[in-house]
């Protein structure tokens, strides 16, 4: 983050009733389930040039430099954690999130993010309810209304920050009636075009913003079936996320990924973002079992 800024937009997303899943599922599975949330509320940020300043618990703190990436983020926050709770990615079921942030002045004391944004950003999430978006006013007036047009002000509550008056405004990001969810919009918009593009023996599978999801294993049902000697039925899935192709391996055997310049990484029920070119083995690498190899590309 550059410090030499004096404005900055600032974003705290907080798991909703966190206590309570502790005392319902125990310390090990609500603390592996919030981690990997904070983990992808955190990817979402990156995706669109946020950088975590901290997690606390199970609330994230992010900093963006552009207030329209801070609005954008919030919403695919939201978003994004729909989809992972309706693909049962958590041990505890659906999850919920409040998310706040404000646009505003900031300045640092070391490495602590301090000022007015920071304790705006604070008072605004202390507002929110699980599943809502809260900003202010002041954010609101720098964004483009065509963007959020459905934001209405929700309080006005005496400002921490300064001398007067906090608004409180609440931004809407589920898909309503008529209504565009508005995370899906902008987005698209604003991000590159990216592709990835998937080869094994001849079959090539795109993944793109358009088609966000691909399967991989030797199922019948997966998106690209790859009949390697360690391949497992349900070995792994791609999905496209804010422009970055994540892949995560659901497998006994792991996964092995060799680019085009040699460098080699190993994945055991772990994800990460596939870049630039290379090869995938599922299940071994791609040169100790050939027919479980798939070569990528993404552009």
């Amino acid at each position: 983050m550059d410090k030499s800024l004096d404005k900055l937009a600032v974003l705290f997303a907080d798991i909703s009733g966190s206590t309570r899943l502790y005392e319902q599922y125990g310390d090990t599975i609500a603390r592996a389930d919030l981690g990997a949330c904070i983990n992808m509320l955190g990817e979402v940020s990156t995706g669109l040039e946020g950088e975590t300043i901290k997690t606390i618990g199970d609330e994230i703190m992010c900093a963006f430099d552009d207030p329209l990436k801070a609005a954008l983020t919030a919403t695919e926050m939201q978003a994004g954690l729909r989809k992972e709770c309706e693909a049962q990615r958590y041990k505890m079921g659906v999850l919920h999130i409040k998310v706040g942030w404000h646009y505003g002045a900031v300045s640092w004391r070391g490495e602590e993010l301090i000022g007015e944004a920071p304790i705006a950003a604070q008072q605004v999430i202390g507002r929110a309810k699980a599943d809502e978006i809260l900003t202010t006013r002041q954010s609101i007036d720098v964004l483009s209304p065509a963007l959020f047009p459905g934001w209405h002000t929700i309080d006005r509550i005496e400002s921490e920050a300064w001398d007067g008056e906090l608004e409180v405004c609440k931004i809407p990001w589920e898909q309503t009636g008529e209504e565009t969810q508005i995370s899906s919009i902008p987005m698209a918009q604003m991000l590159p075009k990216t592709e990835l593009m998937l080869d094994y023996n001849g079959t090539v599978i795109k993944v793109d913003r358009d088609n966000t999801r691909c399967t991989i294993g030797r199922g019948r049902n997966a998106t690209l079936c790859v009949n390697g000697n360690f391949t497992s039925r349900q070995h792994a899935e791609i999905t496209y996320r804010n422009g970055r192709f994540n892949l995560r391996d659901e497998s006994v055997n792991g996964i092995v990924i060799i680019d085009d310049n040699g460098n080699v990484k190993k994945l055991r029920r772990e994800e990460d973002v596939l870049s630039g070119r290379g090869t995938i083995g599922f299940g071994a690498s791609p040169t100790d079992d050939p027919d479980g190899a798939v070569r990528f590309d993404c552009t």
